[in-house]
């Protein structure tokens, strides 16, 4: 074990959990999670301890040629232990990778996102845990936030087209007061989308 929160009940030395993590750092060891599972082994009782035994250590170097790799836990149906799969890959699709742009520090609603999702983020005991948490769920906000940038050349395109539209109505006649406040505002908008566009 490595931290008492990988026993479902109160328990474990935490003189041997100290030595086994002191061991995983001198070797420089990266642990690979199992994928939905926090527990692998089971005494197979009624009211079951569960404990997490197994582990899956990589180095530096193999998650850097093989960023792909991870375990995925089976059933299981006889052993007290879960069987697992390792999986191996050597790249990422790029549909799952998330890349922060420097641009959208800049972006009026950025810091209004990031503290709304830091702050509502599910509060655990363990401080790295609820760092953790915090970072995944900003990570998750600002992916859903940044879609509605990623239409800027259709938002450049809609503004160009309303100001067009009002440019032929002036060819016309007079345009209202309202009309060129509307008019102004989608300039300004405009200018605000290019601005987005050249800082990406």
């Amino acid at each position: 074990m490595r931290n008492p929160e990988n026993r479902n009940k109160p328990g474990g030395d935490t003189g041997e959990m100290n030595m086994f993590n002191e061991l995983i750092s001198d070797l420089d060891l990266v642990d690979i999670p199992f994928s939905g599972r926090n527990f692998s082994w089971s005494n197979m009782q009624a009211d079951p301890l569960l404990v997490k035994l197994d582990w899956v250590f990589t180095n530096s170097s193999w998650t850097l040629s093989h960023p792909a790799t991870f375990v995925q836990p089976l059933s299981r149906p006889i052993s007290d232990h879960i069987p697992y799969v390792l999986h191996i890959g050597t790249h990422i699709p790029k549909g799952c990778m998330f890349r922060f742009e420097s641009f959208w520090v800049e972006h009026p609603g950025f810091m209004d996102i990031v503290k709304l999702h830091w702050d509502n983020s599910p509060v655990y005991a363990n401080a790295a845990k609820n760092l953790s948490s915090k970072l995944k769920q900003v990570r998750s906000g600002l992916r859903k936030w940044s879609k509605s940038l990623s239409n800027l050349n259709k938002l450049i395109f809609n503004c160009n087209w309303v100001l067009q539209l009002l440019d032929g109505l002036e060819d016309q006649r007079i345009l209202s007061r309202l009309e060129n406040s509307f008019r102004r505002l989608v300039k300004h908008h405009l200018s605000q989308l290019l601005d987005s566009k050249r800082k990406y």
